[in-house]
C-alpha cells in the first residue's frame, strides 16, 4: 500500500500544496491524519480521479468536487480507510513502546519456545549483577531451561554476580498460593507440605545450594538468595542490559483443569536498561532486598534451611 506526499498528490492533480491541504480537510480525499501528517495512499488518490465529474480524468482545481462515488469505488475506499485505521493503531502502538522503553513483547512463557530462548540468550551474555524475582524460580533453580547455563557460569567463574529473591516455602503467601492454585485442602500442614508448590521451593533450594558451594571456590561468579514473605508482584529477570517482567496474578484459566498453573500465562514485557519502569524494578527489588520493610519478613537461605530441615 504505496504512501503519498502532499506534494506528490499536487502534482498529480495539478494543484498547488495548499489546495491538497484544504481538500483533506474537506474530505474531498480520503486520507489519515496521524499527528500533523497526511497519509494519502495510491488507491485513495485513484479513487479521486475516477470519480465522475464534469471535467478530465485529472482534474483542474475548479473541477475537483465531492461527488459521490460508484459501489465498487466506495468499498475500495472503505477499505483503504480501515487499513489506514490499522495502520494509526500500530504505529501509536510503536511509539508508545519506543517512548517507554520497551524493546518486545513476547509471549506468555507456558508453551512458548520462543520467550524461553530470549530470555536464555539474555542469560547466556550476561555480565555484571544478575537479579531474578520470583515464587521458585523453578526455571533458574530445576532441572530444567536455564539451570544448565547458571552452572556454566559457575564452573567457568564468569564474572557475574547473581542474586535471587524468592518466596519463603512456609510464608503465608505460599500458603495462599498453594490453596488459589490447587484447593483449600492444601491449609493442612501435612497436605501442604506435599503439595507441588512446597516440593518446587523445596528442589530450587537444593539447586541453590549446590550452585552456592561451587561458588564459594570462584574468584568472579557469585550467588546470593533471599527469601521473603509477601506478594512478589512480578515474575523478574533483569541484566544490567535487559530485564524481563511478567506480572504475577491469581487468575486461572477457566476451562484448565484442576492443578493448572496460574502463573507464565500473560505476555512479557522486555524493557532496556534506560526505560523508567527498569528502574522503578531494580529499585523494587533492592527495597524488598533489604528487609527494610518491618511487613516483609526476609530471611537468609541458610535462615530457610534450618526451618525446612535441609542441609547447605
Amino acid at each position: 500500500m504505496a504512501s503519498l506526499k502532499v506534494r506528490d498528490v499536487a502534482a498529480r492533480l495539478n494543484v498547488s500544496e495548499k489546495t491538497v491541504y484544504k481538500w483533506l480537510a474537506q474530505g474531498f480525499i480520503p486520507a489519515t491524519k496521524l499527528g500533523r501528517t497526511w497519509v494519502i495512499t495510491e488507491e485513495a488518490l485513484e479513487a479521486v480521479l475516477a470519480t465522475p465529474g464534469p471535467g478530465p480524468a485529472a482534474p483542474a482545481p475548479s473541477t475537483i468536487a465531492p461527488y459521490p462515488a460508484r459501489p465498487a469505488e466506495a468499498a475500495r475506499v472503505t477499505a483503504t480507510e480501515q487499513e489506514l485505521d490499522t495502520l494509526g493503531r500500530i504505529n501509536a502502538i510503536a511509539e508508545g513502546a519506543i517512548r517507554t522503553g520497551i524493546e518486545a513483547v513476547l509471549l506468555p512463557r507456558s508453551g512458548s519456545d520462543e520467550t524461553k530462548r530470549a530470555i536464555g540468550k539474555a542469560l547466556e551474555e550476561a555480565r555484571g549483577e544478575v537479579l531474578l524475582h520470583g515464587i521458585g524460580l523453578r526455571e533458574f533453580f530445576g532441572d530444567m531451561d536455564y539451570t544448565p547455563v547458571l552452572r556454566r557460569m559457575v564452573n567457568e567463574d564468569r564474572h557475574v554476580s547473581v542474586r535471587a529473591l524468592l518466596v519463603h516455602p512456609l510464608s503465608d503467601f505460599a500458603r495462599a498460593r498453594a490453596v488459589a492454585e490447587i484447593g483449600a485442602q492444601f491449609v493442612d500442614e501435612s497436605s501442604f507440605r506435599a503439595g507441588p508448590l512446597f516440593g518446587d521451593s523445596w528442589r530450587s533450594l537444593n539447586v541453590i545450594s549446590s550452585l552456592r558451594r561451587a561458588a564459594r571456590e570462584c574468584r568472579n561468579a557469585s550467588i546470593d538468595v533471599r527469601l521473603a514473605d509477601h506478594w512478589p508482584s512480578v515474575y523478574l529477570f533483569m541484566t544490567e542490559s535487559c530485564c524481563f517482567v511478567e506480572t504475577y496474578h491469581f487468575g486461572h484459566p477457566a476451562a484448565g483443569p484442576d492443578g493448572s498453573s496460574i502463573d507464565g500465562l500473560v505476555p512479557i514485557l522486555k524493557l532496556s536498561a534506560d526505560a523508567p519502569y527498569y528502574r522503578l524494578l531494580r529499585s523494587h527489588f533492592d527495597y524488598v532486598w533489604s528487609g527494610t520493610n518491618p511487613y516483609i519478613s526476609v530471611q537468609t537461605l541458610e535462615e530457610v534451611a534450618e526451618t525446612i530441615k535441609i542441609s547447605i
